[in-house]
């Protein structure tokens, strides 16, 4: 799936799961390294957010993301998503 989102430019994912990859994958990290293309061809303005919480309240619909991430340069970083409702 993340080799398929890669394919398709899928920039930023959001998951509210504790990670994108297998709790048991000995450290391979498949799934990071599908979506980002690492190392061959590492698509470094894609972002992978986990363990979001989305409440049950919000609709379905079209949303502006604003992705705020902090500005040191580091592996994994918190960030703080903040969604705009467009329709």
């Amino acid at each position: 799936m993340a080799q398929y989102l890669a394919e398709h430019h899928i920039e930023h994912l959001l998951l509210d799961l504790p990670s994108v990859d297998r709790e048991e994958d000995g450290g391979q990290l498949l799934a990071h390294h599908a979506f980002w293309q690492y190392p061959e061809h590492t698509r470094r303005a894609s972002t992978i957010t986990e363990l979001i919480f989305v409440p049950d309240e919000l609709k379905d619909g079209l949303y502006l993301l604003n992705l705020q991430i902090t500005s040191l340069e580091l592996d994994a970083s918190p960030s703080k998503p903040v969604l705009y409702r467009l329709s």
